[in-house]
């Protein structure tokens, strides 16, 4: 790979997964280009400016087969910061080359289907306590969490 190849790994794989969002929930996302300039914010944004159960980090990279912690964190921190507007559950979504997408989210998020809307500060678990889930999974808890919302 040339040099900046992994700036553009991510920038594409950012708008592959705003496109899948799109089809599969039928809500329009685009890039939060902040993200580079300012710390604690969300890869994709919805374009309406309306609540998404989720704040969103994406990862693409070349090898691999877990999600590494200091990823998690990463989006942890930006969840329960100011910038979180929305108070959204983090979600990191990730992919390695010849692998399926993967998609981490806090036990809270799968315990409160049913509630969407996560009180700062309040959590009923730890963050830290998450489960990892294929792509379609996480569609189905979204669609969940949007109904609730709803």
């Amino acid at each position: 790979m040339k040099a900046g190849g992994g700036r553009q790994k991510g920038a594409q794989f950012e708008r592959d997964i705003a496109k899948a969002l799109d089809e599969a929930l039928g809500i329009k996302f685009h890039r939060n280009l902040r993200q580079y300039q300012k710390a604690g914010l969300d890869d994709l944004t919805r374009e309406d400016g309306k609540a998404f159960p989720f704040m969103l980090e994406l990862k693409r990279y070349g090898q691999g087969t877990n999600s590494q912690p200091a990823w998690w964190d990463q989006i942890c921190a930006a969840a329960r910061s100011a910038d979180n507007e929305h108070d959204s559950y983090p979600a990191l979504i990730y992919k390695y080359d010849r692998q399926q997408i993967r998609c981490r989210v806090p036990l809270q998020a799968v315990a409160d289907l049913g509630q969407f809307g996560v009180q700062k500060g309040e959590d009923k678990y730890d963050w830290r306590y998450a489960v990892e889930m294929d792509w379609d999974t996480f569609m189905m808890v979204c669609r969940e969490l949007l109904a609730d919302a709803s």
